[in-house]
């Protein structure tokens, strides 16, 4: 995807079972994570304190004012990303929630973005596709060392699956599909954080049967208001 400004590479996995899925080194800069980290250590308490062993699947918080740059340019570019999934996978490839190429010019995409934290000893969230979702990444944030998110591809099969390894700010990018398959669990050592980015199209988020809790809790439907907040971040408040 070289029309994206920053690095991007496909998994090295095959794409008839997984789908096309993308790895973004480095998704947040040094300045970004520090914004990040001043968030979670004011506003986190569980972050210090260890999530309890009864929480399932996770602890969430949505941070209105994210400024991440690479959120910004993939929310500005998700229709041409949506169609080089399509034109690079399979003839019968269909997504979950994008719809073909007349309705993706026509809707407007949302971007959501929250710190999410599961406990280490949680057990494992069920094979699923991220339906009602159009696009996820998922970067790692802490510990240093634990289960990476586990993909099973199209087949659905409970233990083969394929893993990028686990480390910090090491994104990876996928659209949901029947191809986008995965599960999760917790390693047993320590609370599992990372960012987790969603794309949402505005018509399936309005026909929910609550819509204010995405729409209280979308970052930017400008782009360009987060470019903004770069421009501004040492005054960002944390």
């Amino acid at each position: 995807m070289d029309f994206l400004p920053f690095e991007i590479y496909s998994a090295p996995f095959p794409k008839d079972k997984y789908g096309l899925i993308y790895e973004i080194p480095e998704y947040c800069s040094e300045q970004e994570l520090e914004v990040i980290r001043g968030i979670i250590d004011h506003n986190v308490p569980y972050y210090k304190q260890g999530i309890p062993s009864d929480v399932y699947p996770n602890v969430a918080y949505i941070h209105n004012n994210l400024p991440l740059e690479k959120s910004f340019i993939i929310h500005e570019q998700c229709r041409k990303i949506f169609n080089h999934y399509e034109n690079n996978l399979p003839a019968d490839y269909r997504f979950s929630r994008v719809g073909d190429m007349q309705y993706r010019e026509s809707c407007e995409f949302i971007l959501h973005q929250r710190i999410q934290g599961n406990p280490k000893s949680m057990k494992e969230y069920p094979i699923h596709i991220d339906a009602g979702k159009c696009m996820t990444l998922l970067v790692p944030l802490s510990p240093v060392q634990s289960v990476p998110t586990r993909f099973h591809g199209i087949d659905y099969e409970e233990h083969i699956f394929k893993t990028i390894p686990w480390k910090i700010n090491h994104a990876y990018l996928f659209c949901s599909s029947p191809y986008s398959s995965h599960s999760y669990v917790g390693d047993g050592n320590a609370d599992r954080w990372i960012l987790n980015i969603n794309i949402f199209d505005m018509k399936y988020v309005l026909d929910t049967d609550k819509p204010e809790r995405f729409l209280e809790q979308v970052e930017y439907s400008d782009p360009s208001y987060g470019y903004q907040m770069l421009k501004n971040l040492k005054n960002f408040p944390s």
